[in-house]
């Protein structure tokens, strides 16, 4: 699947965001009540759903960035020589 750079960066901004929020509100709420309030199965399920989705979503969208930004730096027009630059400055 072929995503665009802009897509992509802004996927991996995403799953970051919601991977970082998901760890700051498991820390606070274990600052604030401790281990004594205890989960259900689904609240342990889905924060672990959420979680792992966001890992694979910000592997995804970071490669695709990554190939996105290859393919420019691929098809990119190479720099002239440095010995080439000097004559051409010299010849202005």
């Amino acid at each position: 699947m072929r995503v665009p750079k802009p897509l992509a960066i802004a996927g991996f901004h995403f799953c970051v965001t919601i991977f970082v929020g998901l760890c700051l509100y498991g820390l606070l709420r274990y600052l604030n009540e401790g281990l004594l309030q205890t989960d259900s199965l689904f609240e342990m399920a889905s924060y672990s759903i959420v979680v792992i989705a966001s890992i694979v979503g910000f592997c995804f969208f970071g490669r695709e960035a990554d190939l996105r930004k290859a393919e420019e730096i691929r098809n990119a027009v190479p720099a002239p020589p440095p010995s080439l630059r000097k004559k051409n400055k010299s010849n202005d």
